[in-house]
């Protein structure tokens, strides 16, 4: 059985589609797993689900595609990997709590799978079969207690095989034998995309991201079970649920984003930046931002402006404000909040009253901060960050008249309290394998 949420125009005709489309998707989007056939009594395994499969400790499994033994409880919205509890994961976390408990059966591992649709950049769309499966396995461990040292987590990836098969045996649009063809003649994703969007000038790509994309935005998953409580294998079950569009000795997915268990390697972020609204106001800057841990990192800007504006007008700084910043998705995506501190040099004259600088002490200062971060382009690397920060700086100061020459006429020092930090980021991001 499959929960896949879709959403249905009013049009009559497309009901219709869609409902074929369902149909087919139900027996072929998973392509699930088949064990040999145990011993358990049929009419007592039929009482458990279809996505907890049987397997025998003492023999190999004999794997295939069948429409039987695997669920999709979660269907993501495009480009997102926040994973929503519905009422069907609700009952996969049920089933599981119950067959930890139940005496007939040992759990041997859970078999989870993240993919997305093939639209978009294809390095994207590895990360996101990555994120999909880990935000499944993290669900599931958290609800049921099962380690997920026991779950085989799987990067699937983009799904051309339910693609594939749904265009064989369902879907009717505009130009499907072309497209048919295409997908059985070229094993290269980026090439297959070019050639369908060539069809019609991208009508029946946008028509296929329309109607058939949204249920492979996924993780599924898979209970494989042991039919009495027997000491595990150290060999595990190998549940191989689709054939590679590469050819048959190459792996199906690079080795940045390829099955791992439950504590899969994510990659390592780098970018650099540059403050627009630090840059209207004259002052050139650059910024690094590095990620620390999955959801920490640290950003250094540093501002310098040497010259003068003009005889009696100057904006002369010399400043760093490292922030520690802590993202609840991804790192360098979305909203994260920041602790900052600050160090700044200063000569500075923007009226005709005085000119201000730092008596050989520099400002300090810290302060916590509110963003936003989002990417484009066809890898993500291109981003923009929105920031916004309050808090103190302590400085001394020595004020002279804003003349060639002026005297000194006052000395002091105090506290400053408001917003301490602003921006509107420009950045350029790097995704590092953390093996290299």
């Amino acid at each position: 059985m499959f929960y896949i949420k879709i959403s249905i125009g009013v049009d009559s005709c497309n009901h219709i589609k869609r409902g074929l489309f369902l149909l087919v998707c139900s027996v072929w989007v998973a392509g699930a797993i088949h064990a040999r056939q145990p011993l358990m009594d049929p009419a007592l395994r039929d009482t458990y689900p279809d996505y907890v499969v049987f397997s025998s400790p003492n023999g190999k499994d004999s794997l295939g595609y069948s429409p039987h033994g695997l669920i999709v409880p979660v269907v993501f919205r495009v480009n997102r990997y926040d994973l929503q509890p519905n009422s069907l994961l609700d009952t996969v976390v049920q089933e599981l709590c119950r067959l930890r408990s139940d005496s007939a059966v040992r759990v041997a591992r859970v078999w989870i799978g993240g993919s997305a649709s093939p639209e978009g950049a294809l390095d994207w769309n590895r990360r996101l079969g990555e994120y999909r499966s880990q935000a499944l396995a993290r669900y599931l461990s958290q609800q049921t207690g099962f380690p997920q040292e026991q779950m085989t987590v799987v990067n699937l990836g983009e799904d051309w095989y339910s693609f594939e098969q749904t265009m064989k045996h369902g879907m009717q649009i505009p130009h499907r034998e072309e497209v048919v063809a295409i997908l059985l003649r070229e094993p290269d994703a980026e090439r297959r995309k070019q050639q369908i969007v060539a069809l019609d000038g991208g009508r029946t790509w946008h028509r296929i991201i329309r109607d058939l994309f949204p249920p492979f935005r996924n993780a599924r998953l898979a209970v494989v079970c042991y039919e009495q409580p027997r000491e595990i294998l150290s060999v595990p079950v190998r549940l191989s649920l689709y054939r590679s569009a590469q050819p048959a000795s190459r792996p199906v997915l690079s080795s940045s984003f390829g099955s791992r268990r439950g504590g899969a390697m994510r990659p390592w972020h780098l970018a650099v930046k540059s403050n627009l609204l630090v840059l209207a106001a004259t002052v050139a800057n650059v910024g690094v931002e590095v990620e620390l841990w999955p959801h920490g990192s640290l950003d250094i800007p540093v501002f310098y402006s040497p010259y003068d504006i003009t005889p009696t007008r100057k904006l002369r700084v010399l400043a760093t404000q490292p922030e520690l910043r802590w993202w609840p998705g991804l790192v360098m995506q979305g909203h994260f909040v920041g602790l900052h501190t600050h160090v700044a040099g200063f000569n500075i004259a923007v009226n005709d009253k005085g000119r201000y600088q730092d008596p050989n002490h520099a400002l300090w200062g810290m302060g916590v901060s509110y963003g936003y971060a989002l990417s484009w382009g066809a890898s993500k690397q291109w981003g923009v960050e929105f920031t916004l920060g309050v808090g103190f700086a302590e400085y001394d100061y020595d004020g002279y008249r804003n003349r060639p020459g002026g005297p000194l006429f006052e000395s002091g020092s105090d506290w400053y309290w408001g917003i301490t930090r602003a921006g509107i980021s420009l950045s350029y991001k790097w995704a590092f394998s953390r093996e290299k």
